[in-house]
């Protein structure tokens, strides 16, 4: 790709990102009268990374570090839809001519996902928060690769070579020095790994909320349909909230999984993130993850005129949302790309839907 085309995609992200702090910015100063004691954090953007390799791991969901009340319990739903496609050769010169060619030998990922999760996290004590995630994973070829291109081009971001392949195909062939098989060329669905994990809050101010994370990933998923790793992970990590203003609230968060296989690496997980909250029921959010991948291969790509292997750079994938709360109730949307060093899925929507309620009020209870 010229420079220049590549300077033009970097400065319409850098545009689009600068433009939705501003309306962000905007909305918080225009509501700048409302109460200043009142926390309106709605927390981060909650999710799971679903590129492949990463998903057969556990992932840093992104939990906020602030406690809550004792007693809580919190369900959600989400929905994740997962559109992916990778190619090993990056000579497109044999395509200048017949676009829309389909050649299994160049492709390691060409699919769409759907992706159904339900969780719970109970509050044994205020700052004690214990929770699990489950997934139910579905590959198939898909019907919106045409409609995945046009955003693309809509936001200047790169097709990934989408353009010269056939639409709506279902393929995953991934090559490793790891000895894993991640291989899959026809639909498949099945339940994943189920995530354990507590957090503890053990320092919290006006501004700062700082926790510990552990976790486990039971591996009850199988890896023959990309729904996990058939072996168990352990991960544990660090969480910061800093509500910096009533209105701003900045999240980071950094630590490491281990992977029980003895094949895939050691990950690191991390994501910096800013919530923008103006009002009670709405928050604008925008976060990025930051991961290693837990395998490698002797495979060269490009980008730009630079030449790394595959896997081999680190996870930057740049996160778009809204969360809405009222009362008990929180609605999540968000985009997920993968930005920078195309090192994730092509594109990730999530929808989230959670509920809380306290268990000892609901009983009648007094404490």
């Amino acid at each position: 790709m010229p420079i220049h085309s590549y300077r033009n995609q970097t400065l319409l992200q850098v545009k689009f990102l600068l433009i939705f702090m501003c309306v962000g910015l905007f909305a918080a100063t225009a509501s700048y009268a409302e109460d200043s004691t009142s926390d309106y954090s709605k927390g981060p953007l909650y999710g799971k990374n679903l590129y492949i390799p990463f998903l057969l791991h556990y992932n840093f969901p992104s939990l906020p570090a602030k406690s809550g009340e004792q007693f809580d319990l919190q369900y959600h739903l989400s929905f994740y839809y997962v559109n992916d496609v990778n190619y090993a050769n990056n000579d497109m010169s044999q395509y200048a001519e017949t676009k829309r060619r389909y050649i299994k030998d160049n492709i390691t990922r060409d699919y769409e996902s759907w992706v159904a999760e339900f969780g719970l996290a109970y509050n044994i004590f205020k700052q004690l928060q214990v929770g699990m995630d489950m997934r139910v994973f579905s590959y198939y070829g898909g019907y919106m690769d045409s409609m995945i291109e046009a955003f693309h081009n809509f936001f200047g971001f790169p097709n990934g070579k989408r353009e010269f392949f056939s639409q709506n195909q279902v393929y995953i062939n991934i090559p490793n020095d790891n000895g894993i098989t991640m291989f899959l060329d026809k639909p498949a669905t099945s339940f994943g790994d189920i995530d354990l994990w507590c957090k503890w809050t053990f320092m919290e101010t006006k501004s700062i909320s700082l926790a510990i994370l552990g976790a486990f990933k039971a591996p009850t998923g199988r890896l023959s349909a990309l729904s996990g790793s058939d072996y168990l992970d352990a991960a544990t990590g660090l969480l910061l909230d800093f509500r910096a203003a009533r209105y701003i609230t900045f999240f980071t968060q950094a630590g490491a999984v281990f992977p029980f296989n003895n094949k895939s690496y050691t990950m690191f997980n991390g994501m910096a993130g800013l919530e923008i909250h103006p009002w009670k029921f709405l928050s604008f959010n925008m976060q990025m993850n930051i991961k290693t991948s837990p395998i490698s291969n002797d495979n060269w790509n490009s980008r730009h005129g630079t030449y790394f292997k595959d896997y081999s750079l680190p996870q930057t994938n740049l996160l778009v949302g809204v969360v809405m709360r009222y009362k008990d109730f929180r609605w999540q949307f968000y985009f997920e790309e993968d930005t920078f060093t195309y090192q994730g899925a092509d594109i990730t929507f999530n929808i989230s839907f959670s509920h809380t309620i306290n268990l000892c009020v609901s009983s009648g209870v007094v404490q």
